[in-house]
């Protein structure tokens, strides 16, 4: 049974427990595409806005060639958000049934799921795909959120 499906159709099937060092020996029925994390600071949730979706979403993207889903992550929460983590946490695998979008037809696709704690919040700077950032509380009402991004707050 799904977790949830969002008002585009996309599903969240599943999200399954493991160890980082399991991603390399576990074989998937789909590819591992991307990279998201869950960053608090200040008992508050980090989220970014996403320019293109005009959404709030949580920091992550594509993992590109010769990246590891860590590295995926800690470079897009660098890129998007001008934030780093001394040390971060591999939560599980993440398993969505994906509606057509430009990232390609309808498809299966799994992605990894961090978490961090940040000390501090650096300033923002502005770039391609985010506008801005802000700390949620995770029920205050900031605009439109991501529904998949808000539920996985919760893992």
């Amino acid at each position: 049974m799904a977790i949830m499906t969002d008002e585009k159709g996309n599903i969240f099937l599943a999200f399954t427990e493991m160890e980082e060092n399991q991603l390399d020996v576990t074989e998937l029925d789909a590819p591992l595409t991307h990279a998201l994390i869950v960053v608090k600071c200040q008992g508050k949730y980090l989220f970014m806005h996403n320019k293109w979706r005009n959404s709030w979403e949580l920091p992550g993207g594509i993992i590109e060639d010769g990246e590891t889903a860590r590295e995926c992550v800690v470079r897009e929460l660098l890129e998007e958000t001008n934030q780093q983590l001394q040390a971060l946490t591999f939560k599980g695998l993440m398993k969505f049934r994906l509606q057509p979008s430009f990232h390609g037809p309808e498809r299966t696709e799994y992605g990894a799921l961090f978490s961090g704690q940040l000390d501090q919040l650096h300033d923002f700077v502005e770039n391609d795909e985010a506008s801005a950032i802000i700390l949620w509380d995770g029920s205050s009402d900031i605009g439109h959120i991501a529904e998949i991004d808000k539920k996985l707050i919760e893992f």
